[in-house]
C-alpha cells in the first residue's frame, strides 16, 4: 500500500496553522486528514499536579506523531500543526517524529508570522496567554531545515495552500526529515 501524505507544518501559536489546515483540507483535490498538537493535548487528563499534566501531555504528543505515522501506513494524507519549539522537550519531540517518519513523504513546512501580527491574533483569540506567541517564536526553527517557507502575515492562507500544493507533486524534493535523520546519526 502507498503511503499516506503528510503535510507537516510547524510554526508558532497564531501563526495560522490551524487556517491554514482548514484551507489546504479545502482546496486539495484528494483527501487530507487534520491532526493538531491541540486536539492531542485536549485529549490529557487535567490534573492540577503540573509535573503529571506535564508528563500527560508529553505522552499525549507522542501518541500524535505514532499515530501521524499510523495513518500514513493505512495510506491516509495528513495535514499535521504543530508547534515543536528548541528546547529539551522540542528536540526530544523532533527526534521523535524524524525517527518515525524520515522515511516518509512528509512536507516539513515552517509556517511564519511577524511578532506584531502573532500578537494581534493572539489578543484577538483570547485563548491563549498574552505573550505566548513571543515565547515561542524566540524558541522554534532552531534546526533550520525545511521543505518550503510559508508566511501567512504576507500571503493570503489561499496563496500559502497554493504552495504547498504545488510542492506536493514533487516528492523528491520532501528531503528535510531525511537530511536531518542524516544528521542525528553522524
Amino acid at each position: 500500500m502507498e503511503k499516506g501524505k503528510i503535510i507537516f507544518l510547524n510554526g508558532t501559536t497564531s501563526s495560522g496553522k490551524t487556517s491554514l489546515s482548514k484551507a489546504l483540507q479545502n482546496k486539495l483535490v484528494k483527501p487530507f486528514y487534520h491532526i493538531s498538537c491541540d486536539m492531542f493535548d485536549s485529549m490529557a487528563p487535567h490534573k492540577e499536579d503540573e509535573i503529571l499534566f506535564s508528563s500527560y501531555l508529553e505522552t499525549s504528543v507522542s501518541a500524535m506523531h505514532h499515530t501521524i505515522k499510523l495513518y500514513s501506513d493505512l495510506g491516509i494524507n495528513t495535514i499535521v500543526d504543530h508547534v515543536i519549539l528548541d528546547n529539551n522537550k522540542g528536540s526530544e519531540r523532533l527526534s521523535e517524529c524524524i525517527n518515525l517518519l524520515y522515511n516518509y513523504p512528509v512536507i516539513f513546512v515552517r509556517v511564519d508570522c511577524p511578532l506584531n501580527e502573532l500578537e494581534r491574533r493572539e489578543k484577538l483569540r483570547g485563548d491563549r496567554w498574552q505573550g505566548f506567541a513571543k515565547w515561542q517564536l524566540e524558541s522554534i526553527h532552531g534546526h533550520g531545515t525545511y521543505d518550503i517557507t510559508v508566511n501567512t502575515y504576507e500571503n493570503t492562507l489561499e496563496e500559502c495552500a497554493d504552495t504547498i500544493i504545488e510542492m506536493l507533486s514533487y516528492p523528491e524534493k520532501f528531503t528535510a526529515f531525511k537530511t536531518l535523520w542524516e544528521q542525528m546519526q553522524s
